[in-house]
């Protein structure tokens, strides 16, 4: 695994980072101008070749939680570290955030600090027509209270899920605050956020039910088969009603 990260580029992007003015407000933070000045969004160059490891580590506030991926979560780390696999929406809690819970975490054991690393790892929001939706902070403002899936709850089939939510223009993720600014990748979404989820219940059997299929009907692969089974008896059946009646008017015409 290459981790190796071009000095120069991380230098520009942390003065770019202290120095925002605006100027590299691009598509993905275009639609939040709306949302005043209290929340800014960062997105150098439209975040082009850039991984979350590359946006985190230029903060500069976000080592513990690079440092516990890289150590409990490899496989996750490695994700976060391709550009590519960028489409992710990632809820990064603060080095301050990890030492106000430091204890806490010290006592877990090596898969329970990995269920809570994939909390604030959201795969990509997709339509029914498979195009990913970014997550950004005029989307989180525009909706009021989101749900999104983790990585924990695709990797174990819990289906756990976060809820952002906004209380008097302040936005939330489960009870801890969303910083004042965020960043893109390649193609997806930074979070800063001032507390570690530490735990996310699963949802009743119901829910998880409704969601599988959701799923299965609008997301995943075998939604072709359904529709075009479905499409195909369609067809089949009105193609075999027009021969059906064609062979009935030529029995018709050669009786009289």
């Amino acid at each position: 695994m290459n981790t190796a990260h071009d000095p120069i580029r991380n230098i520009v992007f942390i003065v770019l980072i202290g120095l925002y003015t605006g100027m590299f407000v691009t598509s993905l933070c275009a639609e939040e101008e709306g949302i005043g000045t209290a929340y800014q969004c960062i997105c150098e160059q439209e975040g082009s070749g850039l991984s979350v490891v590359d946006v985190l580590q230029a903060t500069g506030d976000h080592d513990t939680f690079l440092n516990l991926f890289r150590r409990y979560d490899p496989e996750g780390f490695a994700i976060l570290s391709d550009p590519v696999l960028a489409d992710k929406t990632v809820w990064a809690p603060t080095d301050t955030a990890f030492r106000a819970i430091s204890d806490r975490l010290s006592s877990l054991s090596d898969e329970q600090v990995k269920a809570v690393l994939g909390y604030h790892i959201s795969p990509p929001r997709r339509t029914p027509w498979g195009s990913y939706r970014i997550v950004t902070l005029g989307s989180l403002i525009e909706s009021g209270q989101m749900y999104h899936r983790t990585r924990t709850g695709v990797l174990t089939g819990s289906d756990q899920r976060i809820r952002t939510s906004v209380a008097d223009g302040v936005l939330l993720i489960e009870d801890a605050h969303i910083m004042r600014t965020a960043w893109c990748t390649e193609a997806g979404s930074v979070f800063s956020v001032d507390a570690v989820i530490m735990d996310v219940a699963i949802p009743s059997v119901l829910v998880r039910t409704m969601h599988r299929f959701i799923r299965i009907l609008l997301y995943d692969d075998i939604r072709f088969v359904i529709y075009s089974t479905a499409g195909a008896t369609l067809i089949g059946s009105m193609v075999s009603r027009v021969v059906s009646r064609m062979i009935k008017r030529k029995k018709g015409s050669r009786s009289t």
